[in-house]
C-alpha cells in the first residue's frame, strides 16, 4: 500500500497536457504556407529545410498564439515563445525558426516554427496500451523518471505532438495564450 500510495504522489506533483487544436467554436484561423516550403514543412528530429525563405497567411479567422499549420508546422507567436523559454535552458533540444505571417485583415505579424530537434525518450511502455500485434499506440503512459524534470517535450515525430507541463499550462492560461488550444491529459 505504501508503495501505491508514494507512486499516486508522484503523479499527482506534476501533470502533462497534449496541446490539441480546439474543434468547436473555435475563431482562430489558419496559417497556410504560400511560399518557399514543401509539405510537410517538418517532422520533429529531422531539420527544416528551406524555412529562411517561407512565406504564411493567416486565413478563416484570426491570430492564435499557438497555431497548427496546415502544411504541418507548429507556429508560434512572439510572447507563447517568451513562456515557452523561461521554462527551458539555452541548450535544449527545440528551436523557434522565424518566419512572416501575413493577413490582409489583421495585419502582418512575427511568428516562429516551434520544432524540436529530437524525440523525447519519455514512453512507459510497460504502461502504454498497444493496438494488438503492433508498435500503435491506443493510450500513451508517460515515464515520470523521464519527464518529470520537461516543461515541453515530443513523444513521436508528428509535429502535432507536443506535450506541456502544468506550470506551462497555468502561465499560457494567465497570459491568455491559449486561444484556440485544448490541454488534454
Amino acid at each position: 500500500l505504501m508503495k501505491i500510495l508514494l507512486h499516486f504522489k508522484m503523479f499527482m506533483e506534476k501533470k502533462f497536457f497534449k496541446l490539441i487544436e480546439h474543434a468547436y467554436g473555435n475563431p482562430s484561423g489558419l496559417i497556410y504556407i504560400t511560399k518557399g516550403g514543401k509539405h510537410p514543412i517538418a517532422y520533429d528530429g529531422e531539420p527544416v529545410e528551406n524555412w529562411e525563405n517561407m512565406l504564411f497567411t493567416l486565413k478563416d479567422g484570426v491570430y492564435s498564439d499557438f497555431s497548427p499549420c496546415v502544411s504541418h508546422a507548429n507556429l508560434v507567436s512572439v510572447v507563447f515563445k517568451e513562456i515557452i523559454e523561461k521554462f527551458i535552458p539555452e541548450d535544449y533540444p527545440i528551436e523557434f525558426l522565424p518566419v512572416p505571417v501575413e493577413s490582409e485583415q489583421y495585419g502582418n505579424r512575427q511568428y516562429y516554427i516551434m520544432h524540436f530537434t529530437k524525440i523525447f525518450d519519455v514512453i512507459d511502455k510497460k504502461h502504454t496500451v498497444y493496438v494488438d500485434g503492433t508498435d500503435k499506440k491506443k493510450k500513451m503512459a508517460l515515464d515520470y523518471n523521464k519527464c518529470k524534470d520537461l516543461h515541453i517535450f515530443n513523444t513521436s515525430p508528428a509535429v502535432n505532438d507536443v506535450i506541456v507541463s502544468g506550470e506551462v499550462r497555468r502561465m499560457l492560461r494567465k497570459y491568455k495564450l491559449d486561444l484556440g488550444i485544448e490541454f488534454w491529459q
